[in-house]
């Protein structure tokens, strides 16, 4: 387990500017200096971060091509050598990323803050941000979907991956083998979808958002893995409710879920539920106005974070205690929400995946 940072002292480091699209996922790979971040566009890119907190904020170093279409979940394998992605392109891909690269790029940073400085007639427009890249393909691909991937989770050994999409089919693969090892239907799309760290039970939300229809779905449950069997129906728990993330503790005791969706007021709260009976633990308030979008455990074990349409990001203990907020809302939901957020290896670390078109990172002292 990592040592437990002071998050009291949390300090926003740089603001990685890239505002091609909404940066959509954020990854560290196996140290807290290597950052990957991917957008709307399906495009994704790597950072090499200074040793020590401060000063200019760099530029990317390598552009991950592959993905044609929006980026949904990032995830690093155990060792950290490797990523997996998901994406709207219906593929989830892997990338080595100490693979060698093919080529180079040149591209923009801050071409649409620019242009829309420019369609004002500001009188200041931004100097141009531009990077030399290189251009790094996938190593791997599954190509087992047919629609857009929405879930996409790792056991702790790294063997199995589970994925779900908005036709609302899911799959458990085994990594090493790239083998589909089964899968099921579900009656609405897959939402906030966790695997367990033993690969053997699986949160899954579902829904079909349709506002004015009977059609409408909206269900939590918690299935085994190995047979693709229901264990516990927690809809009524979350009756109605949009469960947007989801993420279980690094023991596999806590599961972690948040609200999401357009809501009134703070009712993206985060709800702790113990997986082996189904039943809520308790609930974690403040909730995040207009809705919770991720959440993430930190590597001690003993911490979450969790953002939300309302621009920040929140910690908290086990006990659910809050322990500290970073940023300050900056617009809502229809402005620059957070769409993810991530923690370094170390943990002392902290990266969010902004609508705005940046990267924001942050770092806790020891």
């Amino acid at each position: 387990m990592a040592a437990t940072p002071n998050f009291e002292k949390a300090t926003l480091v740089w603001t990685l500017p890239w505002d091609a699209d909404w940066v959509t996922t954020v990854c560290f790979t196996n140290t807290s200096r290597r950052l990957v971040a991917g957008n709307n566009l399906g495009q994704m890119l790597l950072w090499e971060l200074p040793e020590t907190p401060g000063g200019a904020a760099p530029l990317p170093i390598r552009q991950l091509q592959g993905h044609t279409n929006s980026l949904t979940r990032l995830l690093r394998t155990p060792d950290g050598k490797s990523l997996i992605s998901a994406s709207f392109d219906h593929t989830i891909r892997f990338w080595d990323v100490n693979t060698a690269t093919t080529g180079t790029a040149t591209i923009q940073l801050n071409e649409t803050t620019r242009a829309e400085a420019k369609r004002r007639r500001s009188s200041k427009i931004p100097e141009p941000i531009s990077a030399t890249v290189a251009v790094q393909p996938s190593a791997r691909v599954f190509a087992g979907h047919q629609d857009w991937i929405l879930g996409l989770s790792l056991s702790a050994s790294g063997k199995v991956l589970l994925s779900g999409d908005d036709a609302g089919v899911v799959i458990v693969w085994d990594v090493e083998s790239g083998k589909e090892l089964r899968r099921w239907k579900l009656a609405g799309w897959a939402y906030g979808l966790a695997l367990s760290p033993d690969g053997k039970q699986a949160l899954i939300a579902e829904r079909v958002p349709l506002v004015f229809d009977s059609g409408r779905q909206a269900a939590v449950h918690l299935w085994d893995v190995t047979t693709g069997k229901v264990q516990h129906d927690l809809s009524k728990l979350f009756a109605k409710h949009h469960m947007a993330t989801s993420a279980y503790s690094p023991d596999g005791v806590v599961v972690a879920l948040g609200r999401g969706g357009e809501l009134d007021g703070n009712n993206g709260k985060i709800t702790f539920i113990d997986p082996k009976t189904g039943k809520q633990l308790r609930e974690l308030t403040p909730g995040h106005l207009y809705g919770a979008t991720d959440v993430v455990f930190h590597p001690d074990g003993k911490h979450l974070a969790s953002a939300g349409r309302d621009t920040v990001v929140r910690i908290w203990n086990r006990d659910g205690k809050l322990l500290k907020e970073l940023g300050k809302p900056r617009g809502g939901q229809f402005k620059d929400w957070i769409h993810a957020i991530a923690f370094s290896p170390e943990g002392n670390w902290l990266a969010a995946a902004d609508m705005a078109g940046s990267v924001q990172v942050w770092h806790f002292p020891g």
